[in-house]
């Protein structure tokens, strides 16, 4: 009878255990860098003896087994803040303003212990009370925000700004065409992208460089291929500049497209230009625009039919070169959702403009007609919208 009570006593523990440390692990999002190897080993220590294991990767079968803590920088200082699997929060702690000052040492202590008094006796100030000033502490908290979760791109171009270590983003445009990007680390970015018809395909790289607080520069590379047995090819190289914070900045670049088309023509080269820019509006809510300008050479054809004294008609065509200059941007509006500000919405328009540019002589004689590209300058402007999406693996 004794070994059967031990029995039932010891299978009582073990699920009482199993659910008081379902949640067993621990990531830290440090989007300050004020955390160095030396510290992690020791935060990780002072967890196992909470039966807490610190790690930087997630398994998303067990994601509730984990809670899911971040630093960031805001205006009154340092902000720790602890989630569950539901991205509920389970409070906040605000560290002051000189953490990136103090020893190693005492970064671990302040944050392991406020890391744990918040897991220990969580205060979930999100659902405590559905009064209208809750939601309007909310949305103070969030606009006094220092890190935007959207500032590495605008609609589709990159911004010299990077992912974090372990950040993905996912973008897409009318949902037909998808892009995912990844942060190797804190400086190195890569992703790749189709549309639905999974043509074509590409591979993308930027390397972000700090060079000032407000000041950043990226070098990247786009490469694309055509699938299904094409031969279309491409290749972007470029370089951007971005000055500003992260909710309000302005972005230059420029590249060198090569592309050779899918019927085996001529292969071309473009200098590209681009210029970039996003202004917050609102809590919420941003203006944002990308620009692009290509420049190109292309080999156009003119005809002239000419009739002679014995009343004969001489046809004739020719070929010459002229450069295709097209302005493209997207212009329009960015709603971050309120409940989850790691989901974006952009509304806006597309638009091209083609600029005409003059035959050479003597093919701009109206003895010879043309039907150049560039005969006309014409505007083409569209309704568009992309949805993104960060996840922090």
């Amino acid at each position: 009878m004794k070994s059967i009570f031990k029995i039932f006593i010891c299978i009582f523990f073990f699920f009482i255990s199993s659910y008081a440390f379902a949640q067993n692990k621990i990531v830290i999002d440090d989007r300050t860098s004020i955390l160095n190897a030396q510290i992690e080993k020791q935060l990780q220590q002072k967890f196992l003896e909470k039966n807490l294991f610190l790690t930087n990767s997630v398994d998303f079968r067990e994601k509730c087994n984990y809670y899911f803590a971040s630093i960031t920088k805001e205006t009154k200082g340092y902000l720790f803040e602890v989630r569950d699997c539901d991205d509920r929060l389970l409070g906040s702690y605000f560290a002051g303003s000189n953490l990136g000052s103090i020893s190693d040492q005492e970064k671990e202590i302040i944050v392991f212990y406020n890391l744990w008094e918040i897991i220990e006796n969580p205060t979930y100030p999100e659902i405590k009370s559905e009064s209208k000033p809750t939601d309007v502490e909310d949305a103070e908290n969030y606009a006094n925000a220092v890190y935007s979760e959207h500032d590495s791109r605008y609609f589709f171009a990159p911004s010299a700004l990077p992912l974090k270590k372990g950040e993905l983003y996912y973008n897409s445009l009318y949902f037909l065409a998808h892009d995912i990007q990844y942060g190797i680390n804190d400086h190195l970015t890569v992703g790749m992208g189709t549309t639905i018809f999974g043509f074509p395909f590409y591979l993308t790289a930027k390397y972000s460089i700090p060079i000032q607080e407000n000041s950043h520069l990226a070098f990247g590379d786009l490469l694309m291929v055509g699938t299904y047995g094409t031969n279309f090819f491409g290749n972007l190289a470029f370089a951007t500049y971005t000055y500003g914070n992260s909710h309000n900045n302005i972005s230059i670049g420029a590249g060198h497209l090569y592309f050779s088309p899918e019927d085996g023509s001529e292969i071309s080269s473009s200098i590209v230009g681009n210029l970039s820019g996003i202004v917050r509006a609102g809590t919420y809510f941003y203006f944002l625009s990308e620009n692009y300008l290509f420049s190109f050479k292309a080999t156009e054809s003119a005809t002239r039919s000419t009739q002679l004294s014995d009343g004969t008609w001489l046809f004739e065509s020719a070929e010459y070169e002229t450069r295709r200059n097209i302005w493209y941007g997207l212009t329009g509006i960015r709603f971050v959702r309120k409940s989850n500000e790691l989901v974006s919405w952009q509304f806006g328009l597309t638009h091209m403009l083609f600029v005409s540019a003059k035959a050479p002589a003597p093919y701009d004689s109206p003895q010879w007609e043309t039907n150049s590209f560039n005969s006309e300058t014409r505007m083409i402007a569209f309704p568009t919208f992309s949805f993104t999406r960060k996840f922090k693996l």
